[in-house]
């Protein structure tokens, strides 16, 4: 170890070196730790910009304690958004967010006491801040819409709230953004119902069969499928058995339900398909089907309907 310490910096931005050193890390001895913890001083902002010294700085995170991760997490202080808007910073932006809040909810259920979590999920707060003051640009963003889904997943219950709170401010215009839809799909997941209120009420008022043709947003309405109460599963197939006019000159499609139109489209389709999986058994659910068991012999015809009559032989 005594011959290694003094190359770690060379070996941490290393192609081949770096995985040495986290091979260290992963299963060195406390004191090995500690000497490595020493290399990062001082260094963190610029090895977690580096192609390999950012892979470093995250099986570090990993590796070392809660303590020593507070005094080394303060080198991110005001560059919290130089690191989220790089290639490779990002990734040690969204290790931060996830190993400082699970260390501190392990705390927490460990030790039972109450509080503590939140206690302990304060030395990221610098980072939450700066997020939250720029939700919407980092919500479009390629990789500050991973660091937000990471905040999603694993921030404590008022840092969550807070997120989610601020995401609620924009959801219509990230629903069909090709990076904000990422973080709509995590609120349907990880969110409040009152999240999910808000989407379908976003939903049916901008039109359903649009949404659900276009690529971002037919996916946001397949999660809202997924992860939604029954009302608002049932709400969705409600709108899907609505008749509408739709064609233009050719006349194709009018008076047709929702549902026809979006079976034979290339994403809508699987809108439907989701629906068929998930939605409770009931009235709406039974006029579904019949729905499309009434029109099977026109279904055979789409190409991208042939999931459906596969599923509908299966009911």
């Amino acid at each position: 170890m005594d011959e290694i310490v003094p190359a770690i910096r060379d070996l941490q931005n290393d192609v081949f070196g770096n995985y040495v050193v986290q091979k260290l890390y992963e299963f060195g001895t406390e004191g090995m730790k500690r000497d490595l913890r020493g290399t990062l001083e001082g260094n963190m902002l610029l090895l977690s910009l580096q192609m390999y010294g950012c892979r470093v700085v995250q099986k570090a995170l990993e590796s070392l304690d809660y303590n020593d991760l507070c005094e080394l997490l303060q080198e991110f202080d005001s560059y919290v958004l130089t690191c989220i808007q790089d290639q490779n910073g990002n990734h040690v932006m969204q290790k931060c967010i996830e190993v400082m809040s699970v260390k501190a909810k392990e705390a927490e259920a460990r030790t039972s006491e109450v509080g503590l979590s939140v206690t302990m999920a304060r030395r990221i707060q610098f980072v939450v801040d700066d997020v939250l003051a720029n939700v919407r640009t980092l919500c479009c963003h390629p990789y500050g819409c991973r660091v937000l889904q990471r905040m999603l997943e694993h921030c404590v219950e008022c840092q969550k709230t807070a997120t989610l709170d601020k995401i609620q401010l924009c959801h219509k215009a990230l629903l069909d953004d090709q990076y904000g839809n990422y973080v709509i799909q995590h609120v349907l997941q990880y969110g409040r119902e009152s999240d999910r209120d808000s989407l379908l009420k976003i939903i049916v008022e901008n039109d359903l069969l649009k949404l659900s043709r276009q690529k971002f947003a037919s996916n946001v309405v397949e999660k809202l499928l997924k992860y939604g109460n029954s009302n608002q599963r049932n709400a969705i197939v409600r709108e899907m058995l609505k008749i509408v006019s739709e064609g233009g000159t050719s006349q194709e499609g009018v008076g047709s339900s929702v549902l026809l139109l979006m079976v034979r489209d290339a994403y809508a389709n699987y809108v439907v398909q989701t629906a068929i999986d998930v939605v409770p058994e009931g009235n709406e659910k039974r006029m579904l089907l019949e729905e499309l068991k009434a029109n099977e012999v026109q279904l055979r015809n789409y190409t991208f309907a042939k999931h459906i009559v596969a599923k509908l032989g299966a009911k």
